[in-house]
């Protein structure tokens, strides 16, 4: 997707991403939401080619930046943790992909 075909003015305040064709994480991963609008306003790139390296990368700068954004928001402490512990689970689970 590129910039001039997103569906949000976002003003350049939230960099795209990478992801897989289908939005997913490589492998077996329960499918709990599958929406256009979501990725228009997360700026979310569907590739269906993504290497295992651009994958990693992807997540690791994506774990980074939330965990870095989180002190600053209106969070509550148990809304936070809930997000730290599902990028725990993507980072748990991109580890599993890549080491077999």
């Amino acid at each position: 997707m590129s910039e001039a075909t997103l569906a949000v003015d976002d003003y350049h305040l939230i960099a795209p991403i990478t992801l897989p064709g289908d939005g997913r994480a490589p492998g077996d991963v329960k499918v709990l939401s599958d929406s256009d609008e979501y990725d228009a306003y997360f700026r979310i790139e569907h590739q269906s080619d993504i290497s295992p390296d651009t994958w990693m990368k992807t997540v690791l700068s994506v774990a980074e930046q939330v965990s870095d954004d989180l002190p600053a928001t209106s969070l509550e402490e148990s809304e936070q943790a809930q997000i730290l512990d599902g990028l725990t689970i993507i980072l748990q689970h991109t580890l599993r992909q890549l080491a077999t």
